[in-house]
């Protein structure tokens, strides 16, 4: 998941075009607040465990409404599960159990949301997690950033993701230890302000612009300049620079500096790092501007967002760059949206092409509020508010009512009934993408 939401200034313009009413919340620093505007989630692609939350194992190329639930400010999806966090600080889970992912106290997996517990409760829970400011998942795991600055985790832990200092899967949150600690943790993490979990490692960013890592490091994901397989404490990232926010991918890291610049490690096999290379790299290194080539010259500038995907990374710029969309790494499902299927490594970003176009592109995307990357597919709230998807859909999950893969970027259909693809999904406020599936939340 990417965090933090999409920016004050986008969101500010989005509520206009809705005609509705933003509310700020406070109490955190800037980059962690949230915008809460209450609205429903939808979600489309992958179904086979329920993960769109919907009632029924049913894929759908468009998007259905998640059942029972409102009010939403952030979301985020899993391999086969997605979270949710409501406006009144809550958090809600649905889909695959059987790490403990849902953290409703059982391994019981769930095609309706379900509410997290308290963390140390067993079910049935009496009591259940609130405070949360902020939801982000890993392929089998999740973690809640609380108002006052910690962490809890939750669900598989096999690499040490959940940071408690041990290896034991968690059906019920757990607090993330702080760094040096060692099991069980009579310290834990403070201070934090944004965070995002990759697949078997997870990401936080502190207020002095400092990040920790911990989990898996089989490829130098966890950027501390060790070779360590797996790290269940935290452990600080060799970062040079004050980090805004992180970005977890399959195997790979982000960090999108308080300066518009970006820093990539881990897996680099297919370009993700973006710094000309395909060189694996356990500590940070810059991602290069368009059109280098390595050693870079140059680098990227100018970006307010940043999402990692299983081997690709996508950012977003800034409304001064024309609020467009680029991203570097595995293409070979279309993923970077610059109208290829490029089947070699392109460790240099390329901008996503606009609506319409065909290769080699004369217009690109601009006006974007919002984008997220999935294992090997990519979403975009557009400046008009429809959601727009492109890469891998075998599952639906680009939500153009198909299942063919698409290297351009195409809207995402309303779902409304008789005909789901008369027209685009609308007034939608943020997207989220899990391994096969998407979700978004909309007025």
């Amino acid at each position: 998941m990417r965090f933090p939401r999409p920016s004050t200034s986008a969101l500010r313009r989005a509520a206009t075009v809705c005609g509705a009413a933003l509310l700020m919340t406070t109490g955190l620093a800037a980059d962690a607040q949230a915008a809460i505007i209450p609205g429903p989630v939808v979600g489309w692609g992958a179904n086979n465990t329920g993960q769109l939350g919907n009632g029924n194992t049913t894929d759908s190329p468009f998007p259905v409404r998640t059942a029972r639930i409102r009010r939403i400010i952030d979301i985020d999806g899993g391999v086969n599960h997605s979270v949710a966090l409501r406006a009144d600080g809550t958090v809600w889970t649905w889909g695959l159990n059987s790490h403990g992912q849902l953290g409703d106290g059982t391994n019981t997996g769930s095609t309706r949301p379900v509410q997290v517990c308290a963390p140390g409760r067993t079910a049935p829970c009496g009591s259940f997690l609130t405070d949360v400011v902020a939801v982000a998942s890993g392929a089998f795991h999740n973690l809640a950033l609380r108002a006052d600055g910690s962490v809890v985790a939750w669900g598989d832990n096999e690499y040490g993701q959940l940071g408690d200092g041990t290896t034991t899967n968690r059906k019920a949150p757990v607090q993330v230890c702080a760094r040096a600690q060692t099991a069980p943790c009579s310290s834990f993490l403070t201070g934090v302000t944004s965070l995002d979990g990759g697949s078997w490692h997870s990401l936080a960013v502190h207020s002095d612009g400092t990040v920790s890592s911990w989990g898996l490091n089989s490829s130098g994901q966890l950027g501390d300049g060790s070779e360590d397989f797996q790290k269940p404490i935290p452990v600080q990232v060799a970062l040079t620079g004050t980090a805004g926010s992180v970005a977890g991918g399959g195997s790979h890291s982000l960090a999108l500096l308080t300066d518009g610049t970006v820093r990539g490690w881990g897996h680099n096999f297919f370009g993700q790092l973006g710094d000309g290379t395909a060189t694996a790299t356990n500590t940070p290194v810059k991602v290069c501007a368009p059109g280098q080539t390595a050693p870079c010259g140059t680098f990227l500038t100018g970006v307010n967002q940043i999402s990692a995907g299983g081997d690709h990374s996508v950012a977003r710029l800034s409304l001064q760059s024309g609020e467009g969309v680029v991203g570097w790494g595995d293409n070979r499902k279309g993923q970077l949206g610059d109208g290829t299927f490029n089947h070699q490594q392109n460790p240099i970003p390329v901008r996503a092409c606009a609506l319409g176009q065909t290769a080699p592109c004369t217009s690109f995307l601009t006006g974007t509020f919002d984008i997220a990357a999935g294992s090997d597919h990519t979403l975009a709230v557009a400046s008009d508010l429809t959601a727009l998807g492109w890469g891998s859909n075998a599952s639906g999950q680009v939500g153009d009512g198909t299942t063919v893969d698409r290297s351009i970027p195409s809207q995402v259909c309303s779902g409304r009934r008789p005909n789901p693809c008369a027209e685009p999904l609308t007034d939608v406020i943020s997207v989220a993408a899990g391994i096969a599936h998407s979700l978004a939340t909309h007025h």
